[in-house]
Parts: structure tokens; sequence; C-alpha cells
């Protein structure tokens, strides 16, 4: 009875890590008409200015790195611009919403890009 209950928990576990789906895809952040492209290059995912409205937006700099599935969201680092340092962030998508939450000590901000 052990062994069935541990192989259908392993089963369960298996089933719900490779049924979660990464956040691979365009994004548009809502500033500046601003687009993120997020691949996946040797198994890492990664977010890159693909356009903007912005001028001053750097097209091709990596602004997500390190992406990896954690249960139910995505955990990586995001960068700033403004502050011109990388944060530990959470990426959880719902449907065509990514909501990106970056927490800073006792701070956070939540933030969403829409898929294009």
């Amino acid at each position: 009875m052990k062994k069935t209950i541990s192989l259908f928990v392993l089963l369960l576990s298996i089933g719900s890590t490779f049924g979660q789906t990464a956040p691979t895809g365009i994004w548009n952040t809502g500033t500046d008409n601003t687009k993120i492209e997020i691949i996946d290059i040797n198994g890492t995912l990664t977010g890159t200015v693909l356009s903007s409205d912005n001028e001053q937006a750097p097209i091709g700099k990596v602004l997500v790195k390190n992406l990896a599935a954690d249960g139910e969201v995505w955990k990586g680092q995001l960068f700033a611009p403004k502050r011109q340092e990388w944060f530990d962030a959470t990426f959880e998508e719902d449907g065509n919403i990514l909501e990106i939450t970056v927490g800073s000590g006792f701070m956070s901000r939540t933030v969403e890009w829409t898929r294009e």
C-alpha cells in the first residue's frame, strides 16, 4: 500500500512539473510600447528588448534572466534600467497576462505584461 501511494504521489509531481508551460513569447510591458521576447537559450529562459517607442531603450539588451520553474511560478531576475541593477522576481502567467513581482527588502512591486 505504501508503495502504491508513493508511486501515485511521484506520478502527480512529475505531471505537474512537465505540465507547466514556460512564459515564452513576446510580452508588452505597457511602458512606451516596449516589447520583451522571452526565449529558451540552451535550457535557460532569457528575455531581451525586442522593440520600443522609447528611443533610449537598448534593443537586444537582456532584461530577464535565469528563469526557472519553481512550483506554480517561475523565478528569475529582472533588470531595472532606471536603477541599473538586477532584482529577484517571480513570474506568474495567467492567460495572456504575465504578473511579475519584484522584491527588494521589505518592499515588493507587481507589474503586468500582456502577451502580444
